[in-house]
């Protein structure tokens, strides 16, 4: 008599069908997952520019002015706006180690050089301190480097106010809360506080043997800095604004490399790694997303505190 035996197991077509059907659910799923990461994310970096912005108006409160950018002298070479917040973002113990008698590239300096702060770190691009020894150690020049800038106005870095400067653009300084060499207090926000952007985010150089690229580099005076003259995640610049000797210094960010030109006539525009746009920070402490298609006399009329511009929502 013979004994029927029930077939057990999957046949390869029935294997492949089942592939092949968790495949386009992972396909399917896999967008959703990382639109959520992306989000969780932004909320993160959205919370930073917010918890950035209350420390520059607590200090404002203090002292009754806003954070000075910092001096001309030692090529700029001075410590910013951020080491004047840190009190009041609780980093008390780093800002007792500032030595404000000398430069921020000095030897004095070291701890405030080699720590990087998450509250100054948007999670959505990728953190590095560049100079550092060939073995991943701290260097005596090494420097870390942040997310958020403060906006320093429709202009260049060194806030000219002129036209046809390069033969092929014009532009008005309307005016900027932050400058180097001046202290000013939200009296000159005269353009109203929740018109004018505060602060934003600016690209992280990923090299981390080198200086080169003067952005998100917040601890020196000119890398704490970004122009409203480009529009946000602009990757073309008029002039040497990003300057940099390696192709490699934002590979992420997908920005070219300039070889002339210097940071004092630079024109840094705000960046993000955020799909479409960057966040930023306005004068009143509340944080927006601006899309990179914004008009742009609209984003230079947002960033310049005194023009007087009228903008269109």
């Amino acid at each position: 008599m013979s004994i029927s035996k029930s077939r057990s197991g999957f046949t390869l077509v029935e294997l492949l069908v089942v592939i092949a059907i968790i495949g386009v659910l992972i396909a399917l799923l896999l967008p959703a997952v990382q639109q959520a990461r992306e989000a969780a994310r932004r909320t993160q970096c959205v919370s930073n520019i917010k918890n950035v912005a209350l420390a520059i108006h607590n200090y404002h409160d203090t002292y009754r002015n806003l954070p000075y950018l910092g001096f001309s002298g030692w090529a700029g070479d001075t410590i910013s706006w951020e080491g004047r917040i840190l009190p009041f973002l609780e980093q008390n113990a780093i800002y007792d180690t500032l030595d404000w008698t000398d430069r921020v590239n000095g030897g004095r300096n070291p701890i405030y050089r080699g720590t990087s702060l998450s509250v100054m770190s948007c999670p959505s691009d990728n953190m590095t301190i560049g100079e550092l020894n060939s073995d991943g150690t701290l260097g005596s020049w090494s420097h870390q480097r942040a997310s958020y800038a403060v906006c320093v106005g429709n202009t260049n870095y060194a806030q000219h106010d002129a036209n046809n400067w390069d033969g092929l653009w014009t532009y008005k300084n309307g005016g900027s809360a932050f400058r180097m060499d001046k202290i000013f207090n939200l009296a000159v926000v005269t353009d109203g506080t929740s018109n004018t952007v505060m602060l934003g985010e600016v690209p992280v150089n990923q090299t981390t043997s080198g200086w080169q690229g003067g952005y998100a580099v917040t601890i020196f005076s000119n890398g704490a800095g970004f122009t409203g003259y480009l529009t946000p995640n602009t990757k073309s610049s008029v002039d040497g604004g990003r300057r940099c000797w390696n192709p490699n210094d934002y590979p992420t960010h997908k920005i070219p490399c300039h070889s002339s030109g210097n940071w004092e006539s630079a024109t840094y525009a705000a960046f993000s790694m955020h799909p479409g746009g960057v966040n930023v920070g306005n004068f009143d402490g509340s944080v927006s997303f601006v899309p990179e298609t914004i008009d742009i006399w609209t984003w230079r009329a947002m960033t310049s505190t005194g023009g007087g511009e009228v903008i269109s929502k």
